[in-house]
C-alpha cells in the first residue's frame, strides 16, 4: 500500500509510518520541520499544511511519483488548553485551521489520488479525541475543531461512497504524546479514570486500529469514529 500519514515527525504519526514502514507499506509523510525518519520506502514533505498551495505541490508531487494512494491518515492536529474567554481569536482560527480545514484540504487533494487506487477500495482516516465525546471544560476550541472532523467524517464518508472511498475516524484517549505533557498535573490520571480500561493508551494500542480501519478488513466500514479505550 502507499500510505500518507500528516505529522509524522513526533508522537502518534512517526508511530504510525514505522510501524507501516516495518510491514513493508510505502510511507509518505510530512511536518513542518524535517523528518525525522530517514528508511527506505519513506518520502517526507517539509510543509506548513495550512497552506493550500503547500497541500496542493505536496499531492502533485505524490501524484508525479507514485501515481495513486491506498490510505491517507489525517493525524497532524495541535490543542491549547484554556478557557474560552481567555483564548483568544487568533489563537481559535490557528486551532481550526491546522486540525479542521488542513483536513478537509487534505481530504480534497487526496480523494483525487485515493480513487486511483488499485486495491478497489481506498480509505481515509481521520484522528479525533475523547474531548469530543466528553465536552473536556478548557478545551472547548480544540473540541468543537476535532467535533467538526467527526461531522467531516460522517458526510464524507457518504460523499465518496461512489468513488470506492470509505472515509473513518479514531477518537484517541490520552496518550504519551506532546500534547498531553501540556495538561495540568493530575488531569491526566482522573481522564484515565474516565475510561473503562483504566491505563494510558499506547502506541501499540493504535497501530492495530488503524491498520485495520485503512485496509481491506473494514471494506464494508465508513462513517464510523472509533473511539480507543471505552468511553463512558
Amino acid at each position: 500500500m502507499i500510505i500518507l500519514i500528516t505529522g509524522t515527525r513526533t508522537g502518534v504519526g512517526k508511530a504510525l509510518a514505522e510501524h507501516f514502514l516495518d510491514q513493508g507499506h510505502q510511507v509518505v509523510g510530512c511536518s513542518r520541520k524535517p523528518a525525522a525518519l530517514d528508511r527506505p520506502g519513506y518520502r517526507h514533505h517539509d510543509i506548513d499544511l495550512t497552506d493550500q498551495r503547500a497541500v496542493k505541490g505536496m499531492f502533485r508531487e505524490i501524484r508525479r511519483e507514485f501515481g495513486h494512494l491506498d490510505a491517507l491518515v489525517n493525524n497532524a492536529g495541535t490543542s491549547n488548553m484554556n478557557h474560552f474567554m481567555m483564548t483568544p481569536e487568533k489563537v481559535a482560527r490557528d486551532i481550526f485551521d491546522l486540525n479542521f480545514f488542513a483536513v478537509l484540504n487534505c481530504c480534497r487533494e487526496g480523494a483525487k489520488l485515493l480513487q486511483k487506487s488499485p486495491e478497489g477500495s481506498s480509505a481515509i482516516l481521520n484522528v479525533s479525541t475523547v474531548a469530543v465525546p466528553w465536552a473536556l471544560d478548557g478545551q472547548l476550541v480544540y473540541s468543537a475543531s476535532k467535533a467538526a472532523v467527526e461531522q467531516l467524517t460522517r458526510v464524507m464518508s457518504k460523499e465518496l461512497s461512489g468513488f470506492g472511498i470509505r472515509v473513518n475516524g479514531l477518537g484517541l484517549p490520552p496518550v504519551r504524546t506532546v500534547l498531553t505533557r501540556t495538561l495540568p498535573e493530575g488531569m491526566v490520571d482522573s481522564l484515565i479514570e474516565r475510561q473503562a480500561i483504566k491505563r494510558m493508551c499506547t502506541m501499540a494500542d493504535i497501530v492495530g486500529p488503524v491498520e485495520f480501519l485503512i485496509s481491506q478488513r473494514s471494506g464494508f466500514v465508513t462513517g464510523e469514529t472509533l473511539f480507543l479505550g471505552g468511553v463512558n
